[in-house]
């Protein structure tokens, strides 16, 4: 076996006396075991030519063919073997030479397992020329990304920036358009720029408005909370203009994005943790195996030691969801690449105002927010915040959100870009306060406020865990950091291996809640952790799951305590169907 793609399939290598073995094996089996897992099988065939072309390719039309015939990108198995993956590139590359094709041919690499070989096509017979080719896995061509197109509307607000703020060391990247250097209340926490896009095709409207957010949401849009915090920002101009109403418009192709982003990274991460990168591909639907922009975020966030949020992504075509969501839209409003990654925290929105005619209400998921679940159920979003709504005739008149302009004005826009540095705003407030600054635990924070904080949202129906992630954190990042007077919060940082059990005996529960022998109380529990990932399993890229209960122990005659999950209330898991498990029960969600 050297991998998967959908549920239900998995590859497999063979060769000439392999396959004479597993005959043998299949007419005389060795065992009970071998026979009953050979009624698992539905069948064995040799992999076509067509399921190897992308979705994307086959659907393009012959204008946009010319488009992306230079950008054509080929992805090799892997067999988990360094001999075999050798030979085997070796025998593509010959082909490549046989079909005249190799000499725009380039290697395009990413740590160990990361690799895709980029070349130029002449027709589209070559397309399929290609995936025949014995050993390749996939063929599709490398996206192409540019600025959001967003609409702006004045908004006249008083003088906002008069109050006092706290000053953070904490650096934030925003790898976007680029921060105007014209805005005054952003520039001076400009303190490094990396430039990739020449000064004619820029456009600094979305990344001062997500500056503005992170820097001055709160105020901007009336929300209160104990402490403003200032952070500094490294500007990464990557993203090129795509508003022909603002000027020259271009595009930045998906393979000399992730070269930005390595150098970027680089270069900083040993400083800058936090990363804002709100874009997304909206012709690239996550709904079955993982993309190749979100597993290179993972590679990303793992080599560098960084936490990068990602926006969920827009509906930018009708018809928008309402709420509740119509039982018809299908999978039209399902996350776009890269919110899959499953390091990232992906954020959706949600309604901060309403009024008669509004699309949806307050802290209702905004029309065009995308939704969940990510790559075999996991969790995604993860979490939502504020991000705007609009009218029944899809005008914002006052329904979106306040931010600035690359002139320092108030302007008002909408969408998953704008509520994405809230979230950041908050994780980089928990980070600043941590005495010993810790990404993972922070994300934990930050997921577990959201569910405490949403708990009357997410429990009146378990779908919406689709649309909400795990909820909407606490405006005011003191009541993520802290507890009230009726709430204790512990906070537990493990180590654990694979195939290991821990128990803690016993739990200091607090004695005002121990009735009678009972205990009475609202337990809630957050789990986070950094499973092993794989992209040879489609699908199941993540495949590591760790189960966490909180319950009551009683002793055996042997007097080895005999524990018995309560917290969740699903504990029992084990005997549910894996199919149940996986779609319901956080199998495989790191969080």
């Amino acid at each position: 076996i050297i991998g998967t793609e959908d549920l239900n399939q998995i590859y497999i290598k063979v060769k000439k006396n392999t396959i004479e073995e597993t005959i043998q094996l299949v007419s005389q089996p060795t065992s009970k075991q071998i026979r009953a897992n050979m009624t698992a099988i539905l069948d064995i065939t040799p992999i076509s030519a067509d399921e190897k072309v992308s979705s994307n390719l086959r659907e393009i039309s012959d204008e946009n063919f010319e488009y992306i015939k230079n950008r054509v990108k080929i992805k090799i198995f892997d067999f988990n073997n360094e001999y075999d993956n050798e030979q085997i590139w070796r025998y593509v590359t010959s082909k490549l030479d046989e079909l005249n094709l190799s000499d725009s041919t380039e290697v395009i690499t990413y740590g160990d397992s990361i690799k895709y070989i980029k070349l130029e096509v002449k027709t589209q017979d070559d397309i399929i020329k290609l995936a025949s080719i014995n050993g390749v896995k996939s063929v599709d061509f490398f996206q192409e990304y540019s600025t959001p197109k967003i609409e702006l509307g004045e908004v006249d607000l008083q003088e906002l920036f008069d109050m006092e703020f706290v000053d953070s060391d904490v650096r934030i990247g925003i790898i976007d358009g680029g921060i105007s250097d014209l805005n005054p209340h952003l520039a001076p926490y400009i303190i490094a720029r990396e430039e990739y896009v020449p000064a004619v095709y820029r456009n600094p409207n979305h990344a001062t408005f997500i500056a503005s957010t992170i820097q001055y949401g709160n105020i901007l849009n009336n929300l209160k909370s104990e402490t403003q915090y200032r952070f500094k920002f490294v500007d990464v101009v990557a993203i090129p203009n795509s508003d022909a109403k603002f000027g020259p418009i271009d595009s930045i192709h998906e393979e000399d994005l992730m070269t930005i982003i390595n150098e970027v990274m680089e270069k900083h991460s040993e400083t800058t943790k936090i990363w804002n990168i709100s874009l997304g591909l909206e012709n690239k639907v996550c709904n079955g195996s993982m993309s190749d922009l979100g597993i290179f975020l993972d590679y990303i966030q793992d080599k560098y030691e960084v936490q990068l949020f990602v926006s969920s992504g827009n509906i930018n075509q009708l018809p928008v969801r309402s709420w509740p969501p119509e039982n018809d839209i299908g999978e039209h409003d399902r996350l776009i690449s890269p919110a899959d990654s499953i390091r990232a925290i992906t954020v959706g929105s949600v309604a901060l105002y309403d009024s008669d005619d509004s699309y949806v209400k307050t802290n209702e998921p905004s029309a065009f927010s995308r939704r969940g679940p990510g790559a075999n159920y996991t969790v995604k979003p993860e979490i939502v915040d504020y991000g705007g709504n609009f009218s029944k005739n899809y005008s914002l008149n006052g329904l979106g959100m306040n931010g600035l302009d690359p002139a320092g004005n108030t302007v008002e826009s909408n969408g998953t870009s704008y509520s994405t540095p809230r979230a950041v705003q908050k994780f980089a407030a928990i980070y600043e306060e941590m005495a010993e600054p810790d990404l993972l635990l922070a994300k934990a924070m930050l997921i577990h406020s959201a569910r405490m904080n949403s708990r009357n949202i997410l429990d009146e129906e378990s779908d919406h865990i689709k649309y909400y992630g795990f909820g909407i954190p606490p405006v005011d990042v003191q009541e993520i950091l802290q507890c009230s007077e009726d709430e204790v919060t512990l906070i537990f940082k493990q180590k654990v291996t694979e195939g290991v059990h821990l128990e803690m005996y016993d739990f200091p529960y607090p004695k005002s809640l121990i009735r009678n022998g009972r205990f009475i109380g609202e337990i809630g529990m957050t789990l986070a952790y950094l499973p092993p990932l794989d992209k040879n399993h489609g699908r199941e890229y993540c495949r590591s799951n760790i189960d966490v209960s909180f319950g009551t122990y009683s002793f055996n005659q042997t007097g080895s305590p005999n524990f018995s999950g309560q917290v969740p209330l699903e504990a029992r898991w084990d005997e549910k169907l894996e199919k149940q498990r996986v779609e319901n029960g956080f199998k495989w969600s790191p969080n």
